[in-house]
């Protein structure tokens, strides 16, 4: 089972708790690891949620999952692109390059429970792959282009 939901940022917790209840048969509690990455104690159901602007995605599998949404802003990312490795930059072309290569890094943190400040440095993904310190990492990596941003869903192994 791997589920995308797509819904607007106010109401996407209320969002959650339904589709969850739906899903396990009961209303659950979520509960958080020491960085923070939300989970239900006991339960199979893997869940991520991202929002961006007004706009929000609400993943769910029945193997870790991370999922992130970003709108497209027209923003400079040059500052943020400087910093990625060569192999990512030499990807990035435009903003939906930079917004795929940035949602698929969002994802695969939010899917691993790390955080962005400890793991940034440590990721590529270059040539729609993974590495984490170099090394490909065993996910797979589901890529939606919507008319006002980019969603990536990132799924792993069962712990």
């Amino acid at each position: 089972m791997n589920k995308l939901y797509l819904t607007k940022t106010d109401g996407i917790y209320d969002s959650l708790d339904r589709i969850l209840t739906e899903l396990t048969g009961e209303k659950q509690t979520i509960l958080r690891t020491e960085k923070g990455k939300p989970y239900i104690n006991g339960n199979p159901v893997y869940f991520s949620i991202s929002h961006s602007k007004e706009y929000g995605a609400i993943a769910v599998c029945d193997r870790p999952v991370g999922v992130d949404l970003e709108v497209f802003a027209g923003k400079d990312r040059q500052a943020v692109i400087s910093r990625l490795p060569l192999c990512e930059r030499e990807e990035i072309t435009c903003e939906n390059d930079f917004l795929s290569h940035w949602t698929a890094r969002e994802a695969f943190i939010k899917m691993t429970g790390g955080t962005l400040a400890e793991d940034f440095k440590s990721i590529a993904y270059c040539g729609g792959k993974m590495y984490f310190d170099g090394v490909l990492q065993p996910c797979e990596l589901f890529k939606y282009v919507l008319d006002y941003g980019i969603v990536t869903v990132c799924t792993g192994d069962k712990i």
